[in-house]
């Protein structure tokens, strides 16, 4: 089985987040970018490019917005076999999926679980409160 990732944006969001991901594992998963409307070249001809594999290829695609054109494009593949799109991609997200083993498709129960995760990623700092102990003085 292989496992092919796509993260997908607006622009070069999708550029950093693949840098940034394969820094932090070493490069361990296939990871795929699509940096759309860069140029004139059709997102629809890059999309059928990188979605053309052997229907026991798991890919995983994450987009930057769920209403945003490069969501909507992807949006017919969601029937494929082994192909699971998932929108609001941040890096934790990324990560987790990146480090899932390879050696089975992922569930949706998995994928929800992965997205739930990600979703208590997101904290707004300014409400944390700090904790002093006397031990760590």
């Amino acid at each position: 089985m292989k496992r092919k990732i796509i993260l997908a944006s607006h622009h070069k969001l999708a550029d950093g987040m693949a840098d940034t991901l394969n820094f932090i594992t070493g490069g361990t998963a296939e990871v795929n970018v699509l940096s759309a409307y860069m140029n004139n070249d059709s997102i629809e001809d890059k999309i059928k490019t990188l979605m053309d594999e052997p229907s026991d290829t798991e890919i995983v695609v994450l987009t930057d917005m769920t209403a945003g054109s490069v969501n909507q494009k992807f949006f017919s593949y969601r029937t494929r076999p082994h192909t699971q799109i998932i929108s609001g991609m941040n890096l934790p997200l990324a990560l987790s999926i990146s480090m899932e083993p390879a050696d089975k498709y992922l569930t949706q129960e998995r994928v929800e679980s992965l997205i739930a995760q990600s979703k208590d990623a997101i904290v707004y700092v300014n409400t944390m409160q700090v904790e002093v102990d006397d031990d760590d003085e």
